[in-house]
């Protein structure tokens, strides 16, 4: 595994927008395709005062744009969960989306030396339920951007500009790439409690493909719902109140024993 114990290392794999020293528990959030720390940001002072949002920097991206992107989940897993261990105390809550929460279940289901209290995934499909959208990480280049267009992830303005497509698109197509081919046809259960989040109206997680976590959550599962898309966590203004309301929920010391939303 890459890395070794010092700042570096840590600076390397987390940002921590606000610091928090005294803080007595942790949010990691994992980001979806393509994106990097800034887009937890605005989460940061949203959050309760007693709990520290660290944001996780993927390989390919912001200070690591000189390194490759990940290409298998073994080894983003195992580096991730290194690091976890290396930089991360305990309690501390994983958080991701879509693809983000992909990885946080590679993780947990790796050699985790302090596994989190809890996992939260949001936007995303259980391992043993196909796409639900047609693949779009090995078109060519103008129908991929097209593709991007479409999700609804990606700005306008990024999209538009050719000469910063030409250096993001290898990392985004190789998360798509990892997104889109990532499925378990017999996955193991998650070794903590986990709570899911799902949009209203998202086309790619779609509320039964999301659902079906709980089959894999003996040690406790929630779901709740959140209106909006795909990207429901960060609209309108680079985060949901709505989505943060439940956040805070979930991760305050004593969580409330409210049934689910359904999904």
């Amino acid at each position: 595994m890459n890395g070794t114990a010092g700042p570096a290392d840590r600076d390397r794999w987390f940002h921590r927008p606000l610091p928090r020293p005294g803080a007595g528990l942790r949010l990691v959030c994992v980001p979806h395709a393509g994106a990097g720390t800034a887009v937890f940001r605005p989460w940061a002072d949203r959050l309760a005062p007693g709990v520290e949002l660290i944001a996780v920097r993927l390989p390919g991206r912001e200070k690591r744009l000189r390194e490759p992107p990940a290409r298998d989940w073994a080894a983003l897993a195992g580096d991730l969960a290194a690091a976890l261990d290396r930089h991360v105390p305990a309690p501390y809550v994983l958080f991701g989306h879509s693809m983000g929460a992909m990885l946080v279940y590679e993780t947990v289901r790796g050699p985790l030396g302090r596994p989190p209290a809890r996992v939260l995934l949001s936007g995303c499909r259980a391992p043993h339920v196909p796409r639900a959208q047609p693949a779009i990480h090995d078109l060519p280049p103008e129908r991929f951007r097209a593709g991007l267009g479409r999700l609804a992830g990606t700005p306008a303005a990024v999209l538009a500009d050719p000469a910063l497509m030409d250096l993001l698109e290898p990392v985004v197509r190789n998360d798509i790439r990892l997104a889109e081919t990532w499925h378990h046809p017999a996955p193991g259960p998650l070794p903590v409690p986990a709570t899911v989040f799902w949009g209203t109206a998202d086309a790619i997680a779609p509320p039964a493909a999301v659902a079906a976590w709980r089959s894999l959550a003996p040690h406790g599962f929630r779901a709740r719902r959140v209106e909006g898309g795909h990207f429901f966590p960060f609209l309108p203004h680079g985060h949901n109140p709505h989505l943060l309301g439940l956040l805070d929920d979930e991760i305050a010391p004593a969580p409330t024993s409210r049934g689910s939303d359904g999904a």
